[in-house]
């Protein structure tokens, strides 16, 4: 008796045969040319957000700093984290504020001159370019009724410019 072999050429493969030369189904390979495709596109949105993200580092950088700053006697920072936002800009200045709250025993207005004397580096290298302002309760069950005696939560706000990016679109 004889052993009978068909050979099938290439030409002749089932469909099934190349996907599993490739180790990838039809739809495997149509997902990797999508993605394949995406990805200038994906770079092209880094290379745009990329001045974005410098100047929110820079920023980040001068929150940290405010941090590290000692805190006025009798005080301690409030209940939420720090918020820093980019609020506007011109020419390539960038406009920001910072806000953080501080609880404490002291009168506002010694907290406020505590930060405006502040010698701290803002996102530009200058030391003590901004503007301190504060909100404090007053009128409020609870709170002090005199501006300039109010003591308890205060919230500061620590206003200026930097020079952005030209690319970032918050500062044009």
């Amino acid at each position: 008796m004889r052993d009978h072999v068909i050979h099938v050429g290439p030409q002749h493969a089932p469909a099934s045969a190349s996907a599993a030369v490739s180790g990838r189904s039809p739809r495997a390979r149509r997902l990797g040319c999508l993605a394949l495709a995406l990805v200038p596109f994906v770079l092209i949105g880094m290379i745009v957000e990329a001045p974005s993200w410098i100047d929110d580092y820079r920023l980040a950088r001068m929150v940290e700093r405010i941090q590290a700053y000692p805190l006025p006697d009798g005080a301690e920072f409030g209940s939420f984290d720090p918020q820093a936002e980019t609020t506007g800009g011109d020419s390539g200045d960038c406009w920001y504020t910072i806000r953080f709250p501080v609880s404490t025993d002291r009168p506002v207005h010694e907290v406020l001159s505590h930060y405006r004397k502040a010698k701290i580096e803002d996102p530009d290298g200058d030391l003590g370019d901004f503007t301190v302002t504060a909100w404090a309760m007053v009128d409020e069950p609870g709170g002090q009724g005199d501006e300039a005696t109010a003591t308890g939560p205060v919230i500061i706000d620590v206003d200026g410019v930097y020079s952005g990016s030209l690319l970032d679109g918050r500062c044009s």
